[in-house]
């Protein structure tokens, strides 16, 4: 757990706690995925289970139509409590946030294996997309508390490629344990090990690197070494919604980061929650061999998010923030656009090894945008307002999220598998419109140097 570094003649070990706070909190974000993706691999059997289907053949579709609705209500909780969910994390701090909202979420999804008709699985996938709602706040906090000005995009993406990895363990060790345990056992064994690990994030972790026993002084001067603030101030309710507010909706940079948040909620569900049925639906019939496929080609979904910090830092220090972060995205995006664009041809040809390849290389192109974008998310916000900002813009990101559920469960059945997955390529032409148009240099200092001022002046009028 140490570094080895030499300063003035001699050896000083720094401990490095901030990894082990970026390791738990990627464990933490692989469950919030992996309970989600369990839910989709598990489709077609809950949905025989319930009588939407029969057993062996593609789905109904009124499985597609309830399995819609059902994702819309998840993902409508998910999205609506990002948004308190920001500010309750701004307020209660990380340690406290997590343990919480990890338990709950946990908790439902062993909950998932009681339900045993629509309206009980609606009101069971509700209440734990409303638990999870904070998650990406938490981390975008513990982000800007916890990483130095050196590595923010490494920190943030490092602990959020739980993501990426969390599909692929939903997807390859659940359709393992659904042959063993049914698809109602694969539900209680990820629910009770997730609140078991949510005890252990209470117990380890702490709000800020100061508080920490375990931070030594080295590594505390390191974090904390340019930055204008090392810990952020506790605002007020009302100023932090103000501020975050304007931050978002009145700056040109923040509603070029909207925009992209907008555009990538689409295109993220897309692969998260239609890749199984594209697999089961047109290639496989089966929902162990979708399972299989669709976490092949998840792992790059993984490899996008590992590399998208170290990549992102990178570019940031040789060009700069704002410039690093437009090539960081941009190019990736017009990329993505031109696979996903060639997989609709191989698919609708029914080649699956090509329709794979394509998909996967398109999905790691997809994150490694992560590093850049979302990054932007909680480096735009004011100093108090982090979890706020963030919870505002992965709110509205989490809606298109939930709209996506209706959108693509329509086109699946109206128009096919094909036509409903690459829907997506006009969503990432969207996200580089709001690169293009709105986050340039000028715009990005002057809603940095906005949201310093509207701080200043809360801070001032409490201390009046």
């Amino acid at each position: 757990m140490f570094t080895m570094r030499k300063e003035q003649g001699r050896v000083l070990r720094r401990s490095n706690i901030r990894w082990l706070v970026v390791g738990l909190l990627f464990l933490a974000i692989t469950f919030n995925y992996t309970d989600r993706e369990i839910w989709v691999l598990t489709e077609p059997a809950f949905s025989v289970s319930f009588g939407w289907s029969r057993p062996g053949a593609p789905l109904s579709h009124l499985a597609l139509a309830n399995i819609g609705l059902i994702l819309f209500i998840w993902s409508l909780s998910y999205a609506i409590f990002n948004f308190p969910g920001g500010w309750i994390t701004d307020k209660l701090g990380i340690r406290k946030a997590m343990a919480v909202f990890f338990g709950l979420w946990s908790t439902f999804t062993a909950f998932t294996a009681a339900t045993f008709n629509f309206l009980s699985m609606a009101i069971v996938r509700g209440l734990m997309g409303a638990s999870e709602g904070p998650v990406w706040p938490i981390n975008s906090k513990a982000s800007k508390n916890w990483a130095s000005v050196k590595d923010p995009s490494k920190a943030f993406t490092w602990a959020g490629s739980g993501q990426a990895i969390g599909p692929i363990i939903g997807l390859a060790g659940g359709a393992a344990l659904y042959s063993l345990l049914g698809w109602r056992g694969v539900f209680i064994f990820f629910g009770v090990l997730g609140v078991i690990l949510a005890v252990v994030w209470y117990f380890v972790v702490r709000d800020n690197p100061e508080k920490h026993p375990w931070v030594n002084e080295a590594e505390l001067k390191y974090i904390q070494e340019g930055k204008v603030l090392p810990t952020e101030p506790v605002l007020n309710s009302g100023d932090a919604w103000k501020i975050a507010l304007r931050i978002v909706f009145t700056t040109q940079a923040g509603i070029g980061v909207l925009l992209t948040f907008i555009s990538f909620g689409y295109i993220l569900y897309t692969f998260l929650y239609w890749l199984p049925p594209l697999m089961y639906g047109a290639f496989v019939h089966s929902v162990t061999k979708s399972g299989y496929y669709s976490a092949a080609i998840d792992t790059a979904l993984f490899v996008g998010f590992v590399a998208s910090g170290p990549f992102n830092d990178w570019l940031v220090a040789r060009f700069g923030k704002v410039m690093g972060r437009r090539l960081g995205s941009i190019v990736p995006m017009a990329l993505m656009i031109v696979f996903v664009g060639l997989s609709y041809f191989t698919g609708t040809a029914h080649e699956l090894l090509p329709t794979a390849l394509l998909l996967a290389t398109a999905a790691g192109l997809m994150n490694l945008t992560v590093g850049s974008y979302a990054v932007n998310g909680f480096d735009i916000a004011p100093p108090g307002t982090t979890a706020t900002v963030y919870g505002i813009y992965n709110g509205i990101l989490n809606l298109m999220g939930a709209f996506n559920s209706i959108i693509v469960s329509y086109l699946f059945i109206k128009y096919g598998p094909f036509i409903g997955f690459a829907s997506a390529v006009f969503f990432m032409a969207l996200f580089l419109a709001g690169y293009l148009i709105f986050i340039r240099e000028s715009t990005w200092k002057r809603a940095v140097e906005y949201g310093y001022k509207l701080v200043n002046e809360a801070v001032n009028r409490d201390h009046k």
